[in-house]
């Protein structure tokens, strides 16, 4: 019989949770996903759990709450997409090119995979994160996403990709100077971040909220276009 601290820790468990917290979220945004994204994202939590316990994957990885709160801070351009008026406006339609940098955990790029039929491809040096991201894929049965096992430093992708995004990335200086080399002209750029960041001028921010546990964080999404 398992204890239930086992339970607590079990992935099957914590990626439930994760589903109905996510699900609820949804629900006071409908349509802005895929059919099957609550489905893709269970699977997504259990595989983060499995592979944060036994590797520095994330924060907490046993905690269904903060799992839940990296997907929904990683699902929100999708939100602003939906609106008509938001420069994001149809940027994750089918056969938009994708590029997320520094993709860790999975977080935002797995996320928005699994939102959109756009493709994604996925950057991350660190070879363990992107065995675990090519697994997590798997995983998910997204067929919209592919995993480069490199820096973005080494990147020779000039003028390819509509739209960039990265979280938790480092420098936003370095992250726009990649994200500007490698966009086609017009295509926008997102970096995820905590309002006190510092940024280009250029970049455009875009204040949101999430909850997180018994508290909201204030996150802001920096935008800039390619001229």
């Amino acid at each position: 019989m398992k204890r239930s601290s086992d339970k607590a820790h079990d992935p099957h468990n914590i990626a439930k949770a994760v589903r109905r917290q996510v699900e609820a979220f949804l629900h006071t945004i409908p349509d802005v996903v895929d059919a099957d994204f609550s489905v893709r994202i269970e699977a997504l939590a259990a595989t983060v759990t499995v592979w944060g316990l036994k590797m520095n994957l994330t924060a907490h990885p046993e905690d269904a709450e903060e799992i839940a709160f990296h997907v929904i801070d990683s699902l929100m351009p999708m939100v602003l997409a939906s609106d008509p008026s938001s420069a994001l406006f149809g940027q994750f339609e089918r056969n938009r090119e994708i590029l997320d940098l520094g993709s860790g955990a999975g977080f935002p790029g797995l996320v928005l995979a699994a939102a959109t039929p756009a493709h994604f491809t996925l950057v991350e040096s660190r070879r363990k994160r992107a065995s675990f991201l090519q697994v997590a894929a798997a995983d998910m049965g997204l067929s919209n996403v592919t995993i480069e096992a490199k820096r973005a430093e080494q990147l020779d992708l000039e003028c390819r990709y509509d739209l960039v995004t990265a979280r938790a990335f480092g420098d936003p200086a370095d992250f726009f100077a990649i994200a500007m080399r490698v966009l086609k002209r017009g295509g926008l750029a997102i970096l995820y971040a905590n309002p006190s960041q510092r940024f280009v001028p250029e970049a455009q921010r875009i204040p949101y909220r999430v909850a997180r546990l018994d508290t909201c964080v204030d996150r802001i999404l920096a935008i800039r276009r390619c001229a």
